[in-house]
């Protein structure tokens, strides 16, 4: 009897409710056979006979009908069946909690927004459609294809069935019209299976593959004709390019991350192996395409970004905010990336933890360093002794198999790594660390003065840190179309002078910089994800952040003769204590709030969604409340600090804060997105969207009646970013190129609002005072006391103001791309991308009351020998010129600053099963108006500028640019015998060699010059020649101008895995870094020039290296480490 086919016009189930699809039939296939070979071989598979029924020919299964005259897509069904319920309880449950979310939660905080502005955020999440990179939800993964038969033409109604054993999951889906499928929020793992049966043809299959974080395998599959004997065609490796990816990005997987040598085990360090990124100073922030700062971490698509500094949780003064155990992977997103990623104009990193499975698994793990393994830090006496245990352990399983998994890690570090700290700072000390500055004060006032410096200074700090990390998760699959996910991360890390990290300080950091640090970040998570019919994916997300950083001045180091006094003579700083301490800065607490929902119509996949972030920035300091002395010379230092019987003053300045500590700001972000995914054709792939982002945050309490702009901080509601990419594969799909454009919107870092709401000159005060003056010298203390309150009003023009511009609003940056990938085997690619990006309205600082310039000012240059080469002209600004007298600064932050970059990245990623292999290179150029690196851009506390206001005349070669960068990474783990026994198993095989080699070329610094005491009469600042106090670069010479010293390394793992069972088997680790020991110096001593009395004249030891720093270790000497791994 023939099929009764029931045709009719409706809309798709997803949008009408109707649910008349009924589940595809059982696969008749046989699974892959445990322990298949990851090859590229075909073969087939014979079912059992009888299976298959007749045969009807392709273009049979492909008819439809419509109604007369309006072709309609068909719903053609065998025993068509009544419609069920208008929407399935998954999106019952979507709906009502995300609409009651959004109104309880976000509505009240959005009555700062037109009407019909609020009214769209809270409708676009419902009737929305975007796409990432081929529209993985973040933190998760995902497969799609097109399923064609040999002639080309699309085959619907597929039954299509994505599995994993492991994690339990299975997803039974059909092919739509088009032919597409999608199987989005995946988890991401190794062993994923997808099988296709379609009546009348060959059924097909592909496992053993991996799904990875941010991925959408596409898998372009190819039905044949089923035969008389029909079989199963296999493949187990999925294709090693992504068809349907637009943007540049990276991922470091779980291969990569528990094998690669990893220095500290902090994993977000693995982001130097992509291209485009280089290291942003020594202490372990990166940059984008030479943007300074400006970058997003995620956690399971999570913002666990600290706002107030914009870095990765907890900073990175400590060891890890996660265990290298818990993380699955992580994808680092360069460029390019999809509408669902914003609030960074620089790079999107995104870590994945692990989850439980169907299997117990679980690891134990030590490793362990000493001195003996280390190499003597280039400034260093010698190498001091050092101990680092980092020990745990971790465990994942089922508690009902297929439906609920845990996975629980715990880690402790305990390191015992004392300071070397010296100080020869030019020009007071020579390079050995003798005082060489001149004293002509009396014999005894000179030598207390020097003991004073040199006691403190030349010694070898105890130092210690230590971490207690705890991870837990919870998965929970009820039903094949409902997942729940509950996770937790704990972190404690204290260490007692640790906030300086260097092995090494030659500058009077370890002890005038330095103190007691304490980080605590916890962070939590819980999503629901929901599959209401076969076409989509929604889901909900919920996310808890806390991050509380604490340092203050450790009480043994406090000298007695001065207390928390800062002091910097002749331009050298660090001989007091730090003036930024104590501080709880800040105590961050973050919610969040996202939905995603993901539709698959036709050739089209829709993605959209958005999400809400509530954060709070408290913080508690007073920067500068003990006091800061300056000294123009050495011989005025000593004659106030002892003997100084008359109660003479001859500092050049002194300054002091006073008000009030505490900030306590709100920063409410909201975002919208959608984004689509269009397959124009077989080889065409389209990907272009649009995202919204506004936000508010809290306004300033008072106002500085002088400057009404101290009341409010902008905001802008105009942050529509639009993303396009493109990817066409040609030469059967092995070649594949692709491109895009998109605009990125940074986010308001808590620093900066903290600035304009602590520095309007009345919530507090930092007084300056200058020794040239002699109402100010008057109103100064005697040395080494302090002001006691601010009982008075300050002296006019001693007291900043800082506000925002009236038209001030965040950056953003342009980015563009253009790339080749080609698959040279089955499992090898190459890759050649040319990337572009323009910085845009970078924030920068001007002085409002700065006035206009005044006359010519001329400086004699003098060589070495004492000998004048020539002259410098510049004209100078004069006290008397202020706008307002009243104040000294009124420095306005606004969006003046650009940025430039231009690189050409090639990548060759090699995927076999006995080794993988991966090599990048960078050829780029950053340039901009002196941003600085990614610490320069968070207060805007400051004048940056040569001359006021005049940015473009500071455009340059940027402080971040690396012209070269290269890095290839290997893991290799051959098998030297096919025997089985106890002497291949333990001695010959199972050995693994891996190994991360770096080269970056040198990355330069300015040269500077530094005031001795005033320039010239009636110059507002001292310590630019212009009297602008901006700068210090020499402006006579170009910035960016100094290197350091070019970086080649490499970092070798050596594993002899003991595999006493299937199921269990110990790893014996050996890890160098910095193997051959290639020490450079990562910077130099810049100052070029002193200008005393009008004449300019060379600084000593001007260029002559001065760290050789490393991150994590504080130096980039050899050092290693041994391990041991018990794996379950």
């Amino acid at each position: 009897m023939p099929t009764r086919c029931s045709c009719r016009w409706r809309w798709p189930s997803s949008v009408s409710g109707s649910r008349s699809l009924k589940r595809p039939p059982p696969v008749g296939s046989s699974p892959s056979p445990p322990g298949s070979t990851r090859s590229s071989t075909r073969r087939s598979l014979s079912r059992r006979p009888g299976s298959a029924g007749a045969a009807p020919s392709p273009s049979a299964s492909r008819s439809s009908c419509s109604p007369k005259g309006r072709p309609r897509r068909p719903h053609c069904h065998p025993e068509a069946s009544a419609s069920s319920s208008a929407l399935s309880p998954a999106i019952h449950f979507n709906v009502d909690t995300a609409w009651s979310t959004l109104v309880k939660e976000v509505y009240p905080h959005m009555k700062s927004l037109s009407l019909p502005l609020a009214l769209g955020l809270l409708a676009l999440p419902f009737f929305y459609s975007p796409v990432a990179s081929a529209q993985a939800i973040a933190g998760m993964g995902g497969v799609s294809g097109v399923v064609r038969d040999a002639s080309g033409a699309v085959v619907p109604e597929a039954a299509v069935i994505v599995a994993n054993e492991s994690k339990g999951i299975r997803r039974e889906l059909r092919t739509n019209a088009a032919g597409v499928f999608t199987a989005p929020a995946l988890v991401p793992a190794s062993g994923y299976k997808v099988t296709i049966n379609k009546q009348g043809f060959q059924p097909y299959e592909v496992s053993g593959f991996e799904v990875a974080v941010g991925q959408v395998v596409d898998l372009p599959v190819t039905l044949n004709v089923a035969s008389a004997a029909t079989q199963v065609e296999v493949v187990d490796l999925a294709p090693i390019i992504e068809q349907t990816r637009t943007g540049n990005s990276a991922v470091v997987n779980s291969a990569l991350i528990q094998n690669l040598p990893i220095n500290g085990r902090r994993v977000d360090s693995f982001v130097l192996l992509a291209p485009g990124v280089v290291s942003d100073g020594t202490f372990g922030l990166v940059s984008f395409r030479g943007v300074a700062g400006g970058n997003s971490f995620l956690t399971d698509g999570n913002d666990t970004t600290n706002q107030y500094y914009n870095e990765n949780a907890g900073r990175t003064r400590i060891t890890t905010q996660i265990s290298q155990d818990a993380v699955q992977e992580f994808e680092v997103l360069s460029s390019g990336y999809s509408a669902e990623y914003g609030r960074a104009t620089g790079g999107v990193i995104n870590t994945v933890t692990r989850s439980g499975s169907n299997e117990v698994h679980g690891t134990g793990y030590w490793f362990y360093r000493n001195q003996d393994f280390g190499a003597r830090d280039r400034y260093a006496s010698s190498v001091p002794k050092e101990t680092r245990h980092q020990m745990g352990g971790s465990v994942g399983g089922p508690i009902a198999k297929d439906k609920l998994f845990y996975f629980f890690n715990a880690e402790l570090v305990r390191r015992d790594f004392p300071l070397v700290a010296s100080m020869n700072s030019s020009p007071l000390f020579n390079a050995a660390g003798a005082f060489v500055g001149a004293c002509t004060a009396t014999p005894a006032q000179c030598d207390a003065a020097v003991n004073f410096i040199t006691k403190r200074h030349n010694t070898t700090i105890p130092r210690t840190a230590d971490s207690d990390l705890g991870f837990g998760k919870i998965d929970w699959r009820p039903a094949d179309r409902h997942s729940f996910s509950f996770s937790f991360n704990y972190l404690k890390w204290i260490s007692p002078m640790g906030i300086q990290t260097g092995a090494a300080l030659n500058n009077g950091a370890g002890i005038g910089g330095n103190g007691d640090s304490t980080v605590r970040t916890r962070y939590g998570r819980i999503s629901y994800t929901s599959i209401p019919t076969s076409t989509i994916v929604n889901e909900v997300r919920y996310g808890w952040f806390k991050d509380r950083l604490f340092d203050d001045l450790n009480p043994e180091y406090l000298p007695a003769e001065t207390g928390r006094l800062a002091i910097t003579v002749q331009g050298v700083a660090n001989l007091g204590v730090a003036n930024y301490m104590p501080r709880l800065n800040p105590s961050e607490n973050r919610h969040q709030f996202a939905d995603n929902l993901t539709w698959t119509v036709g050739r089209h996949t829709l993605k959209m969604g958005g999400d809400f972030v509530n954060t709070q920035d408290y913080s508690n300091q007073l920067f500068n409340g003990r006091g800061s002395y300056n000294y123009a010379n050495f011989t005025n230092f000593a004659l106030d600090f002892s003997g100084n019987t008359s109660g003479a003053k001859r500092w050049q300045t002194f300054s002091q804060a006073f008000g009030n500590p505490i900030v306590d700001v709100t920063i409410r972000d909201y975002s919208a997105y959608i984004q689509d995914q269009f397959r124009a054709t077989k080889n065409l792939t389209l990907n272009y969207g649009l995202r919204y982002e506004y936000s508010n945050y809290t306004q300033p309490t008072i106002t500085n009646p002088d400057y009404p702009q101290t009341g409010r901080i902008p905001t802008t509601k105009t942050n529509f970013a639009p993303r396009f990419g493109f990817a066409y594969a040609f030469n059967d799909s092995k070649t594949v190129l692709r491109g895009g454009y998109g605009i990125f919107y940074g986010r308001y870092p808590g620093g900066v609002l903290n600035t304009f709401t602590q520095s309007n000159g009345v919530y507090t005060r930092n007084i300056s005072l200058h020794g040239a003056v002699a109402t100010d010298l008057a109103a100064g203390p005697v040395f080494p006391f302090v002001l006691p309150s601010l009982d008075r009003q300050p002296p006019a023009g001693t007291v900043d103001v800082t506000f925002a511009a009236d038209d001030f609003r965040n950056p953003y940056t342009q980015q563009a791309d253009f790339g080749i990938e080609r698959e040279i085997v089955r499992d090898v690619s190459f890759t050649a991308s040319y990337l572009w990006s323009r910085g845009v309205q970078l924030w920068t600082v001007r002085d409002l009351n700065i006035g206009v310039l005044g006359p010519d000012v001329t400086y004699r240059i003098f060589d070495d020998a004492g000998n004048q080469t020539g002259t410098y002209t510049t004209p100078g600004y004069l006290i008397a010129n202020r706008v307002n007298p009243r104040w000294r600064r009124a420095q306005q932050v606004d969006n003046g600053g650009q940025s430039w970059y231009n690189g050409l990245v090639t990548q060759i990623k090699v995927r076999r099963k006995s080794h993988q292999v991966q090599f990048s290179y960078t050829w780029s150029h950053a340039i901009d108006y002196n941003q600085g690196g990614g610490s320069d851009n968070i207060f805007f506390s400051s004048v940056r500028s040569i001359f006021n206001g005049d940015f473009k005349a500071d455009k340059s070669t940027s402080a971040l640019d690396q012209r070269h960068r290269a890095a290839f990474s290997s893991i290799h783990q051959p098998t030297l015998s096919k025997s089985d026994g106890a002497l291949a198993k333990f001695l010959i095989n199972n050995w693994q060699l891996s190994q991360i080699t770096t080269y970056g070329s040198a990355q330069y610094s300015t040269p500077t010059i530094f005031v001795s005491g005033t320039p010239y009469v009636g110059a507002p600042f001292t310590t630019s020649l212009n009297g602008f106090g901006g700068s210090s670069r020499v402006p006579f010479m170009a910035a960016s101008s100094l290197p350091a010293q070019a970086i080649f390394r490499t970092d070798a793992r050596l594993t002899k895995i003991l595999p006493f069972s299937e199921r269990m088997n110990l790893q014996v680790n050996f890890e160098v870094f910095n193997v051959f020991n290639n020490v450079s110096d990562t910077s130099v001593r810049n100052q070029a020039y002193q200008a005393t009395a009008g004449a300019i004249r060379p600084t000593p030891r001007f260029g002559e290296g001065s760290a050789s720093a490393g991150f994590p270790d504080g130096t980039n000497a050899r050092r290693a480490q041994i391990s041991a791994r018990f794996v379950f």
